[in-house]
């Protein structure tokens, strides 16, 4: 027989505190992974670090919190695990910064880290959380003879929290709160647990201490409030975006050692960490860690990032194209311009996330026009439940430091080669290197594509004063079709006789004389398929 611990036993009050810690927990899980994007972006890498972190913490703690129970059998050490582990989520963001930071001037490696990070902001919590159901359980459990019984309903209750707190963490409560009041609202929810559990077991100075603290978690989660506003340093957006200074080249053209950024909008989407900032004369929209559209406040059409000039290419090879299908939007540059340059075109654009498409039109000055309409789906979906053809079809929805692997895959290139007329030309925006270690992400798109279409070639995105060397890494312009691709005198011929008719369209002389007609290996990279797509590691610059 255990032997029966003093006092009144409240079920379930220590019910609640179990489903409450397990809820947290998972939703912990769910908001460490906007923790860590701004900095090391959302890829396979930073989900494998997380769910690889609550594990391990989860073996931990459940060991931990055995052992410390049947030393303390105590409702007082429950209280301390909830409240320990309420202060270790409250922290969170307070250290948040100072510790990725951290981490990224160590720079331990690609994969190490965001392992690093989890473990460094993770880590302690889940194995706090992990340790209130084995405490639980050695409270509750009065016999031997019913201790499977009740592990096993404390546990069921502890997961079933876990499944709710998975499910109202995604898809209600990073949406509505953000992240940062997220975590402080968890906080003080634990804290009111461990209030209901006090008074349950009778225990008034506990109770009036947790009460306070749950007081002081809710006007910290106030303060955590998202808001427009404040400023974003040049440096910190550097340190949030490590992958885009490896690569020079989403936001090449700003200098982020000097700017200050204000920050106009932000939101924490279905998709993205989302924000708006401005410096002296721009506006810029970013996703979690790197930077995808800037416009001139002064000159919404003006090119702010030279790459979205290059979609204009698609009406130097397709010259007669009359409809065009846009997939991904961000602040919406490259379809705008061509909207305006070619009246002739309707452009039907394509964006995963409403609140791109809302933020594009408020403060980018993205047209409404029936034009160019936007629908919101992915865009594989769309083009798999949609018959309709097209004679232009631009992808733009790659991140240069995450890249939805099922826009990339050969199943999805034919899938587009199926939705284009005779002669249609597909383009699209990847950020890369033509030779050297960094070319096996654009190695493997050029070999996916030229398993659906016999022509593709490459026009690397030049910057001002950048070297042409093929191994610099920089944004890289696909353009495939069925058809030959014409010379790059005959294309400048064409640019020529469009700029008489319309002086507003880009300068595309450089684009096309800098065009890479030299031979591209492919030996000794994958094609892309729904079945390996290991885009994560292609994307890599050890």
């Amino acid at each position: 027989m255990l032997e029966p611990v003093p006092g009144r036993r409240h079920t379930f009050a220590i019910g609640l505190a179990v489903f409450t810690s397990g809820a947290v927990l998972l939703g912990l899980e769910i908001a460490a992974s906007r923790v860590l994007a701004p900095f090391f972006g959302n890829s396979l890498f930073v989900w494998g670090a997380l769910i690889g972190v609550v594990l391990a913490g989860l073996s931990l703690g459940y060991w931990a919190g055995g052992a410390l129970a049947d030393r303390i059998p105590a409702t007082r050490l429950l209280l301390a695990v909830l409240s320990l582990g309420a202060l270790l989520v409250l922290a969170i963001p307070f250290v948040d910064g100072p510790v990725l930071e951290a981490v990224v001037g160590w720079n331990p490696g690609p994969r190490a880290n965001p392992l690093v990070a989890a473990i460094a902001l993770f880590g302690l919590p889940s194995i706090v959380f992990a340790s209130v159901s084995p405490i639980a359980v050695r409270l509750l459990a009065v016999s031997v003879t019913h201790v499977g019984r009740t592990a096993g309903r404390l546990f069921a209750i502890s997961t079933a929290g876990s499944i709710a707190g998975t499910f109202a963490t995604a898809f209600f409560l990073i949406p509505e709160l953000g992240t940062d009041q997220l975590l402080g609202i968890a906080a003080a929810v634990l804290l009111a647990a461990v209030v209901l559990v006090a008074v349950v077991e009778r225990l008034p100075a506990a109770a009036v201490l947790a009460l306070l603290a749950t007081a002081g978690a809710g006007a910290a989660a106030w303060q955590l409030a998202p808001e427009a506003g404040g400023t974003l340093t040049g440096a910190a957006a550097e340190n949030w975006s490590p992958l885009y200074r490896q690569r020079g080249a989403v936001g090449a053209g700003v200098d982020h050692s000097s700017a200050g950024f204000r920050v106009v909008y932000r939101q924490e989407t279905r998709y993205h960490g989302l924000a708006v900032v401005d410096d002296q004369d721009s506006r810029y929209l970013r996703f979690d860690s790197s930077f995808q559209s800037g416009m001139y406040l002064k000159r919404p059409f003006a090119t702010r990032y030279l790459y979205s000039d290059f979609f204009s290419l698609a009406k130097l090879y397709r010259p007669d194209a009359r409809s065009m299908l846009f997939i991904g939007l961000g602040g919406g540059s490259a379809p705008k311009r061509l909207w305006r340059d070619h009246p002739e075109l309707n452009i039907q654009v394509v964006e995963i996330d409403p609140v791109v498409v809302d933020v594009a039109r408020r403060y980018f000055a993205f047209p409404t026009s029936p034009r160019m309409p936007v629908a919101v789906e992915d865009g594989r979906r769309y083009l798999t439940d949609s018959d309709r053809r097209y004679d232009v079809i631009a992808i733009d929805a790659y991140y240069s430091d995450s890249i939805p692997f099922h826009l990339t895959t050969s199943e999805f290139v034919e899938l587009v080669r199926s939705r284009l007329n005779p002669g249609g030309v597909l383009i699209s925006n990847v950020i890369g290197s033509i030779a050297g270690p960094s070319s096996r992400l654009f190695r493997s798109f050029y070999r996916t594509y030229r398993g659906s279409f016999p022509t593709v070639v490459v026009h690397p995105v030049v910057e001002k004063g950048e070297t042409t060397r093929a191994d610099y890494l920089r944004n890289l312009a696909f353009v495939a079709s069925e058809s030959p691709a014409p010379s790059k005198a005959f294309l400048l011929q064409r640019w020529r006789a469009l700029r008489a008719q319309r002086p507003g369209v880009p300068d595309l002389r450089k684009p096309i004389r800098d065009r890479y007609d030299g031979l591209i290996p492919t030996a000794d990279v994958p094609t892309l398929t729904d079945d390996y797509a290991p885009t994560d590691s292609l994307l890599l610059v050890e």
